[in-house]
């Protein structure tokens, strides 16, 4: 009983400390992955890429007059990459109330590749910033993953080339939160799926 209830305590740990790599956007090592030459490309890809992002969110040039950090996230919510990315937790199912949960790789990959496909889109459509790098890293990224599953082709969102410029960077500021969260998001996921535990 006591081995169980060490057990159990054990399993919380590592829930509470991947949690917390989540939280500060560190992508998961893919040490499960055959190819290490492609898995390193990869997560040097994404630590890139979360790192432009972040850069971009507190540029000074970029927002200037705004305190973006005050404004809300915006999400892409034609995707469901959180729920289809969520890992399997048939392992921990006895800590705090988690639910037994399948994993679909196709599906979480889908929902990442249309994800990076709107990031892409809507990036573009934004033309009174320099975005070049951040589309370009988001391509390769996605160049990545559809090697693995078929890639979503996304519409630019209207709203961020219309209105005055004050509203454009306002809205440029939410949609970069949202695909700073979702990269964060991408990045773990993907390192799940190179590790290979939901296949065992």
């Amino acid at each position: 009983m006591q081995t169980n209830f060490y057990l159990y305590l054990a399993s919380c740990a590592l829930l509470l400390a991947l949690s917390c790599q989540v939280a500060i956007g560190t992508p998961l090592r893919t040490l499960g992955c055959s190819d290490t030459t492609k898995s390193k490309e990869y997560v040097d890809i994404s630590k890139e890429l979360i790192k432009n992002v972040r850069n971009l969110l507190d540029s000074e040039d970029l927002f200037i007059g705004l305190n973006c950090s005050e404004q809300r996230v915006e999400l892409n919510a034609k995707t469901q990459t959180v729920q289809a990315c969520k890992p399997n937790t048939d392992s921990i199912t006895g800590c705090s109330g988690q639910q037994n949960t399948g994993f679909s790789e196709s599906e979480c990959l889908r929902n990442i590749s249309a994800d990076l496909g709107h990031y892409i889109a809507s990036l573009k459509a934004y033309k009174q910033a320099n975005l070049d790098h951040t589309v370009t890293l988001t391509k390769q990224l996605l160049n990545f993953l559809t090697q693995q599953s078929e890639p979503s082709s996304q519409v630019a969102d209207s709203k961020l080339t219309s209105g005055n410029s004050v509203d454009q960077r306002v809205h440029l500021c939410k949609v970069l939160k949202g695909f700073h969260l979702r990269i964060i998001t991408i990045s773990r996921a993907m390192g799940y799926i190179s590790a290979g535990d939901h296949r065992k």
